[in-house]
């Protein structure tokens, strides 16, 4: 059966409509790239795939999202016995952020292996690093800076086999020592800026020094009891998701009154159930800490998991 010849102009017309209609009629999937795909593709072992996604997806990762999809681009490489290139990840993630490693869910014992043996040569260099930022921080008479940062350098001296390693118990002990200092430092500094300012006929009470925050690090410390604590339930968005363990960090600051009034996640556990988590946190209750016998605001650091479904 033969169709008439369409003018040049009508032709061209015709092809743009059957492209319109195509990625009309394209599956949604195609035009949905997520950090869950990525990891449907890395379970069915299409590396290949699955890489290609991740290297586009980490261009515009959110923060939480980021050190997830940097290890998984790990995974892939190593999977691909693209050995050197995985070394070269690993690195590049422990260095944007020490604190994290796979959980077994997320990586088998080889892969496991690999990357703690690449992170364990490198943690004391980059302890040592931050060490010397927050030290230029108290040098240069920023107290608030350096008490951050010192804490920093604690929680990464404290991760498994750390302090082991030469220097690293002398290091801890400058850190704690220079923690405290840059605390009174910050302390003393409020209470000037307060003496400091300006008279006014009626003045207003200066508001008294926030009080101190502490941590495990804080020996003469007793940490807080959990009194009342919810965690809210997993809906995993697909059957994949639900059959792997998930593992993450959860950094509380509680109050004297046993009240959560800061949390925050330091590693995600799963991005779709960080926020679920975050709004529930405020409605915990804990026995409060305490210092010589007086409550005390402390900050402590919850490991969260969700299991695969019937474990």
């Amino acid at each position: 059966m033969m169709f008439p010849r369409l003018p040049r102009s009508q032709a061209a017309i015709a092809i743009v409509l059957l492209g319109i209609v195509t990625l009309a009629n394209a599956p949604i999937g195609q035009a949905q790239e997520t950090l869950a795909r990525a990891k449907d593709l890395y379970v069915t072992a299409a590396y290949d795939e699955a890489l290609l996604l991740l290297d586009r997806l980490h261009q515009n990762a959110p923060a939480a999202d980021a050190a997830e999809i940097a290890g998984y681009q790990v995974f892939c490489l190593l999977a691909l016995g693209r050995t050197d290139e995985a070394n070269k990840a690993i690195e590049a993630l422990v260095k944007s952020d020490p604190m994290y490693r796979p959980s077994e869910a997320m990586a088998s014992p080889r892969t496991r292996a690999v990357f703690d043996g690449v992170r364990r040569t490198l943690l004391p260099k980059i302890v040592q690093e931050l060490y010397d930022t927050a030290k230029a921080s108290y040098d240069n008479q920023q107290p608030q800076a350096a008490v951050a940062q010192f804490d920093r350098v604690l929680d990464v001296l404290n991760e498994p086999g750390v302090l082991a390693e030469p220097g690293m118990a002398d290091l801890r002990r400058l850190a704690v020592g220079f923690r405290d200092l840059s605390n009174s430092a910050a302390t003393a500094a409020a209470l000037a800026a307060a003496a400091a300012a300006p008279k006014t006929p009626d003045p207003a009470p200066a508001p008294p020094p926030p009080p101190p925050v502490y941590s495990a690090t804080d020996t003469t410390v007793i940490p807080p009891v959990v009194a009342s604590r919810t965690i809210p339930p997993w809906r995993p968005w697909s059957v994949v998701d639900a059959r792997r363990e998930h593992t993450g960090l959860l950094e509380l600051i509680i109050d004297e009154k046993g009240d959560v009034t800061s949390a925050s996640i330091i590693k995600s556990i799963q991005s779709e159930y960080d926020q679920t988590l975050l709004k529930s946190a405020p409605t915990w209750k804990f026995k409060p800490a305490t210092k010589d016998g007086a409550a005390v605001r402390y900050r402590t650091t919850m490991e969260i998991k969700l299991r695969p479904s019937g474990t």
